[in-house]
């Protein structure tokens, strides 16, 4: 009976699942993604195909934002409609308790929030990347094409592995090149190209240069050695070498974090990527909050509209993000905590669907 009661009500809960996931994913994506790319497309004349690939790369972004939206929705909908055809006086009058009732609706609730955590660290960075490089190929083509004195570091564990000093770079051909690496904080090599050309199957070839070897175990020991052409393995692109930070939706928490840990090394503040490392599991456990929420609000007896579910769902919707907002500003001026900060919204409702649930549970 037990296991009846679980599945009768996650079954339930899927249809309007998935019917907000569509809604809310719908409503966000024309509002801001569509909106945004459509003044891209006229600015950087990027064909169709182009921007049908731009849009679905950055929709796993806004599929993510709804999914604690279509937990709240679902929930409120599934027992306002048990409600309102009397199954829930039905399951009581069954021996199903009130608590019986909400365990596997919290427990769906937990579930999609590790899925939405999943998402977050698997999908959304990779499209994100893809949709930023693809979008940068049209930008570029609007900026000069000669760059001058470039200089890049590549970081291993926080510690610098590799240095670049690029005099010119002009349409993927670096000019007057210098390539230093390093070997856990050791000169090991030391290239000096006349030019350089990115590969596209990965590494670069350089032309006519000068490689010094500095092997870290003899000191003493230097090798030379001059070429016409030589390819070295440096996981960088041309568009790479302009120094641009990662956006958020671009690294997962790992990412984020060794951010974060180079900043502190180099004496700079982090506290805008702490807040958003603290925010990737925040946010997607807003799906388990809102499936509290939602089924304080779902269980009461008048809720039968899914216009009124969805009324109330954008309502506390609304709260939630200003509350959200109100926590990152205190987080970002240093007045709370990081961790604080983003999850302060979290534990104001959730304790406040408690609270509802534990009155709901005692008449």
């Amino acid at each position: 009976m037990i296991k009846r009661v679980d599945r009768y009500l996650v079954k339930e809960l899927i249809g309007p699942f998935f019917f907000g996931i569509a809604a809310f994913t719908s409503i966000l994506a024309g509002s801001t993604v569509l909106f945004a790319l459509i003044g891209d497309v006229i600015r950087y004349q990027i064909p169709i195909l182009e921007f049908i690939q731009l849009f679905f790369y950055k929709l796993p972004y806004v599929v993510v934002l709804s999914f604690p939206m279509s937990t709240l929705l679902a929930t409120i909908l599934t027992f306002g409609r048990l409600s309102s055809d009397g199954e829930l006086l039905a399951f009581r009058a069954g021996g199903v308790g009130f608590n019986r009732l909400v365990a596997p609706i919290l427990a769906s609730g937990f579930v999609i929030s590790l899925v939405t955590i999943t998402f977050n660290e698997l999908i959304v960075p990779r499209a994100s990347a893809s949709g930023e490089m693809l979008m940068r190929s049209f930008s570029e083509r609007t900026q000069p094409t000669i760059k001058q004195n470039i200089n890049f570091t590549e970081y291993t564990d926080g510690i610098p592995s590799r240095i670049l000093n690029v005099q010119s770079l002009n349409r993927g051909t670096m000019n007057n090149v210098t390539v230093a690496e390093f070997e856990k904080g050791h000169l090991s090599r030391l290239i000096r190209a006349q030019s350089g050309t990115w590969l596209k199957d990965g590494g670069w070839r350089f032309n006519n240069g000068i490689m010094h070897n500095f092997p870290t175990d003899e000191i003493r020991r230097l090798t030379v050695v001059q070429f016409k052409e030589e390819v070295i393995d440096i996981a960088l692109n041309p568009i790479d070498l302009s120094n641009r930070k990662k956006k958020i939706e671009e690294m997962n928490s790992l990412e984020l974090k060794k951010s974060i840990e180079l900043q502190k090394k180099l004496g700079q503040d982090p506290i805008n990527d702490q807040m958003n490392f603290h925010l990737k599991f925040a946010v997607p456990f807003a799906c388990l909050i809102f499936s509290v929420l939602g089924a304080s609000v779902g269980l009461r007896p008048h809720r039968s509209s899914s216009t009124i579910g969805l009324g109330i769902s954008i309502v506390v919707i609304l709260v939630y993000y200003i509350l959200l907002s109100f926590g990152m500003g205190l987080g970002l001026s240093h007045t709370l905590p990081p961790i604080l900060a983003a999850w302060t919204p979290n534990i104001l409702v959730g304790g406040f669907g408690i609270y509802l649930l534990n009155r709901l549970s005692a008449q």
